[in-house]
């Protein structure tokens, strides 16, 4: 007898297997509930709710890691992993849901609200000017045009010149972009801020520019300030792309709303002088969850509706070379938000160690390869300087995820 292993990427390809083997297509809920282990990382959770946790899984047929002191209570609280399958998890939740004690309430609607969210669903959201943008069809191309004399990638570099940034606007739109990015104030580690009236009047004139001729394509700025915001915004702009993840300026969250556009949340420290001294972390995963948790609540204070938001874990920003490589390795941690994910990796210098190159001219390949990557793990967006490159590897890896069960 020959057998083989097999995993079901999602429930489309699960249902095609069953029918193929001519199972009862009344058992697909069944088996997609089975199709996959889960971990969920619980923080912080006193040592007698562990103890329950644990011993709940293991009557389930699940486990959960806990502290080693746990069992005889020789600390008071205990991270828990628990690993499970999505109906082993929701017994678990239901279960807990009856004790009212040792902060279950919270983590019962913690584990409701992440199974629920895990699993993406195609979504549209409607922006400014009648334009919208679909999430969870395919990764989309977001491509980079700076307007600045210093940015790290050369190339990239239009500074003030609208001439050259309506030229690669359209080589880009070309070449199958689904986004322009804008950004008039360069970001790379160690690099000041520029005047804020050239930043405001640089990204008004491109938006207007770009607007004016292409007007249905999408326009991202990337700027922490709420002034340059509200001017792209009214010359026409479509997503806030915000690296300080409203540390700098929360009132970013406020324009965005009233314009209906989207926003883009980005975890960093400090500012990009100092993040790269700032690269210390407990638990990076659960430190960059709990930032992006402290900005929804943040954004929705201030208005901004939760489905307007994107997460960006911040390659680059307050993290080391390998912190980077951990994050694009566990892109799912931040899958319990239920939130489009966009990535910028773009020749940045993870890429460069990686792939031992120092010139940014040289990582076109090493920045394919991670496009490739995200765009296998389901990333919504990807930000890149090459986008004619980067959309044939999209295209390549979705025509693999996509194909028919054989």
């Amino acid at each position: 007898m020959s057998l083989y292993n097999i995993k079901f990427l999602n429930q489309q390809e699960l249902s095609e297997a069953l029918r193929a083997l001519g199972a009862d297509a009344r058992a697909l809920p069944f088996f997609e509930n089975r199709r996959e282990v889960r971990a969920l990382y619980i923080p912080g959770v006193d040592t007698r709710g562990a103890n329950v946790i644990k011993q709940e899984m293991l009557s389930r047929g699940g486990d959960a890691a806990v502290h080693a002191r746990a069992v005889d209570f020789g600390v008071e609280r205990s991270d828990c992993i628990v690993f499970g399958t999505k109906k082993q998890l929701l017994f678990l939740a239901e279960k807990l849901s009856t004790m009212p004690w040792w902060g279950f309430p919270e983590i019962v609607t913690d584990i409701k609200n992440a199974l629920a969210a895990i699993d993406k669903k195609i979504s549209r959201v409607a922006l400014p000017g009648g334009r919208s943008i679909a999430f969870g069809e395919r990764t989309q191309i977001m491509g980079i045009i700076n307007l600045t004399d210093d940015s790290f990638f050369t190339d990239s570099r239009m500074g003030g010149s609208v001439e050259k940034v309506m030229v690669l606007a359209k080589k880009q739109i070309e070449d199958g972009v689904d986004i322009i990015d804008l950004g008039a104030e360069s970001t790379r580690p160690g690099s000041a801020r520029v005047p804020e009236e050239t930043e405001k009047q640089r990204i008004a004139e491109a938006v207007r520019a770009i607007r004016g001729a292409f007007p249905d394509i999408l326009l991202s700025i990337d700027t922490t300030r709420a002034s340059v915001a509200a001017a792209a915004l009214e010359a026409g702009a479509d997503v806030i792309n915000d690296i300080s993840g409203l540390t700098y300026e929360p009132e970013l969250a406020k324009i965005t709303a009233e314009f209906g556009a989207m926003y883009v949340l980005m975890h960093m420290r400090g500012t990009p002088e100092t993040m790269q001294t700032m690269c210390d972390y407990d638990n990076l995963l659960l430190d960059i969850t709990r930032f992006f948790e402290a900005g929804i609540e943040k954004a929705a204070s201030l208005g901004l509706e939760r489905s307007r938001i994107i997460l960006d874990p911040g390659l680059g920003f307050a993290k080391n070379y390998n912190q980077n490589l951990f994050i694009l390795k566990h892109l799912e941690a931040f899958d319990s938000f239920g939130l489009p994910l966009l990535i910028g990796a773009s020749r940045k210098g993870t890429v460069g160690k990686a792939t031992e190159t120092d010139d940014p001219k040289n990582r076109l390949e090493g920045t394919i390869a991670l496009t490739s990557l995200c765009a296998w793990q389901g990333v919504d967006i990807v930000r890149v300087h090459d986008v004619y490159e980067n959309k044939k590897a999209v295209m390549m890896i979705e025509a693999v995820r996509n194909a028919e069960y054989a």
